[in-house]
């Protein structure tokens, strides 16, 4: 009887990489990249901390998975609003954004307060984030990029 038992981990081993193999096919499918799959090492470390701070600072709106909020709240995932032009996103992230803008080919008209009191490495750190996880390909934002961007 206690042989049957022994099967137990094995058996549980075996269901439990079967389950993470889909998800990382199911990861690959839908473009984006995970912070497990960023390479360079000080990339990934903005990109950690750029998880920590979007998560309290926008994925309010813009949702844990950079999806949006249907009509309401663009997506990050994959938009070329942010995409065609990292000076204006980092821009926008620090003094907000009011009017219409279109992202993949639907309007939205949502003010988007800005969030002053994030500091430059802040501001890199969470475009590193969603530049690299949601744009689907490894970028670091570094500090002097946000300096220069806010400067212009």
């Amino acid at each position: 009887m206690n042989n049957n038992y022994c099967c137990i981990p094995l058996l549980f081993a075996v269901l439990l990489s079967l389950f993470a193999g889909c998800q990382s096919e199911q990861k690959q499918d839908d473009g984006l990249i995970s912070l497990n799959e960023i390479k360079d090492l000080k990339t990934r470390q903005y990109a950690v901390e750029g998880q920590v701070l979007y998560e309290n600072n926008c994925a309010n709106c813009h949702q844990k998975n950079g999806t949006g909020l249907g009509k309401l709240i663009p997506p990050l995932v994959k938009a070329d609003f942010m995409l065609e032009d990292t000076g204006r996103t980092i821009h926008l992230m620090k003094h907000g954004i009011a009017g219409e803008i279109t992202v993949n080919g639907i309007v939205y008209n949502q003010p988007m307060p800005g969030n002053a009191r994030l500091t430059n490495l802040e501001l890199a750190e969470i475009a590193t984030y969603i530049y690299s996880v949601f744009g689907g390909e490894e970028q670091r934002i570094e500090v002097d990029q946000v300096r220069s961007h806010l400067n212009d």
